[in-house]
């Protein structure tokens, strides 16, 4: 599945204006690298809540994996099979539990 078609449009569109030959793109990506969320992940201490849509053209699963593998805090994840980067029907309840159940444990 490619995913990723909508992730990345900025990029493609980066190339196209300012760097058509990508004469520059080892260096763009190493930029993006330092802001990737999956090398901040382990600094999490909380405990985490986490959904992930299989469809999400927006934010890819294989990226939102890569974070959620690096938290070391106790965690959940959520998986909507048939969903992307929308609305994901109960899980907003389940936010709530989690945060109504963290609020009774003190």
């Amino acid at each position: 599945m490619d995913l990723a078609k909508d992730a990345y449009r900025e990029l493609r569109e980066y190339f196209r204006l300012f760097d058509p030959l990508h004469e520059r793109e080892a260096e763009m990506f190493n930029k993006l690298g330092y802001i990737d969320l999956q090398h901040l992940a382990s600094r999490i201490r909380g405990e985490t809540l986490m959904a992930v849509g299989l469809m999400d053209t927006i934010c890819p699963p294989s990226t939102q994996f890569a974070a959620y593998n690096k938290i070391t805090a106790p965690k959940q994840l959520a998986i909507y099979p048939d969903f992307g980067h929308e609305h994901l029907p109960g899980f907003n309840d389940r936010v709530y539990m989690f945060f109504l159940d963290g609020c009774q444990a003190e």
